[in-house]
C-alpha cells in the first residue's frame, strides 16, 4: 500500500450522468490511497439564503460528480471494494433547504396532486465544535457521501437516480470506516462520487441534507472474478446490502434477497436457514425516500451470524 496521497481534482466539467462514455480524469492502482476532490449537489453556486434552487440549477442538473476514475486491473466481473478513510468537509457551512415538486410530502412530476407543490427555501446552516446548527438547535457532523458508484456497461443515468451500480443511494451508511462494494461494469471500473452531505437523517423526507463540498479520502481493492448483483458495505460489526427502486417495497425486497444470499454464502447456511434466522435480526434503514428510485438498506450484525459454545 502507497503511504502517498494521490489528489484527485475535476478539471473538466462535472458530468450529471454516470456514463461510460466519460474520459477518466484519472488513473489509480489498487491500494492507492487517493483524496478525491468534490463541490457539493449544487456544484457550490448556492451560497445565499436569498437565491432560490432554480437560480442555480435546472433538474435533471443536480449532484455534479468527480471521476469518473480509472481503476488498473479492473475488469467486468469483479468487485470493486472503496475502503473509506476519511470524508473531510471543506467549508464552515452547510446548505439545505426545500425544493418546489421534490421530496417525499409534496406532488412532484410523477406523482402529480392538485395541491399544492412546498416552497422554494434555502437555509444555512453554520457548521462549528463538530456540530451542524439550525437556530439553538444542533447535531453532531456524520458525514458520508450521497453519491458514489461505477458506470453501468450501457446507460447514461442522471446522477440523481439510484440503481444496481450504485448512485444517488443517500445512505449514511456510505460513511468513514466502512467499505463499499461496487459491481465493476467495464474496463477500470470507472469510479464516480459526490453529493457530500455533512449529515442527513434516515429517509431524506425533505428532499435536501445538508449540503457540503468534501474530499473523499479513500483506497481501492479488487475482487477479481466475484461478481456482485447490487452495492454492499461492509465494517468489521455488520454486513449490508443496498436495493434501489420503486416502490419502496421492491427496494426492500432487492436489499433483502442481496443480504440472505450472501449470508447463506459466507455462513455455509442454505437459503431457507438463512432467511428463517435473518428475519429474527434483521435490520432495515431507508436510504432515500425522495429520489428517482427509493434506496433501502438491509444490515445484519456479524456476531448473530456466529456460532457460539
Amino acid at each position: 500500500m502507497s503511504e502517498s496521497i494521490l489528489d484527485v481534482y475535476q478539471e473538466r466539467e462535472y458530468p450529471y450522468t454516470y456514463s461510460a462514455a466519460h474520459e477518466p480524469i484519472a488513473e489509480v492502482d489498487p491500494g492507492q490511497t487517493v483524496r478525491i476532490h468534490c463541490v457539493d449537489c449544487f456544484e457550490n453556486l448556492l451560497v445565499e439564503e436569498d437565491q432560490k434552487f432554480s437560480d442555480v440549477c435546472e433538474y435533471p442538473y443536480l449532484n455534479p460528480q468527480a471521476g469518473p476514475i480509472f481503476v488498473n486491473g479492473a475488469e467486468d466481473g469483479d468487485t470493486l471494494l472503496v475502503h473509506i478513510e476519511d470524508i473531510e468537509i471543506t467549508r464552515d457551512w452547510a446548505v439545505t433547504g426545500l425544493v418546489p415538486k421534490f421530496g417525499l410530502l409534496t406532488p412532484t412530476a410523477v406523482t402529480e396532486m392538485l395541491t399544492e407543490s412546498i416552497p422554494d427555501i434555502v437555509r444555512k446552516l453554520p457548521i462549528r465544535d463538530n456540530r451542524v446548527w439550525f437556530g439553538d438547535l444542533s447535531t453532531e457532523l456524520a458525514p458520508f457521501m450521497g453519491t458514489i458508484g461505477t458506470a453501468p456497461k450501457l446507460e447514461a443515468i442522471n446522477a440523481l437516480t439510484p440503481a444496481h451500480y450504485g448512485g444517488n443511494m443517500d445512505c449514511p451508511e456510505t460513511c468513514a470506516g466502512n467499505t463499499v462494494h461496487l459491481p465493476v461494469l467495464n474496463e477500470g471500473a470507472l469510479f464516480f462520487c459526490g453529493d457530500g452531505h455533512a449529515t442527513q437523517g434516515h429517509g431524506e423526507i425533505g428532499g435536501v441534507a445538508c449540503e457540503v463540498p468534501v474530499n473523499l479520502v479513500c483506497r481501492f481493492e479488487l475482487i477479481k472474478g466475484k461478481a456482485i448483483g447490487w452495492p454492499r458495505i461492509t465494517n468489521d460489526d455488520y454486513m449490508m446490502v443496498v436495493g434501489s427502486a420503486r416502490p419502496l417495497e421492491d427496494a426492500t425486497r432487492i436489499a433483502c434477497t442481496g443480504l440472505v444470499d450472501w449470508v447463506s454464502t459466507e455462513y455455509d447456511m442454505n437459503t431457507t436457514d438463512a432467511l428463517l434466522w435473518i428475519t429474527q435480526i434483521l435490520e432495515l434503514r431507508v436510504g432515500n425516500v425522495c429520489d428517482p428510485n427509493y434506496s433501502v438498506v438491509a444490515a445484519v450484525e456479524r456476531r448473530l451470524l456466529e456460532a457460539r459454545p
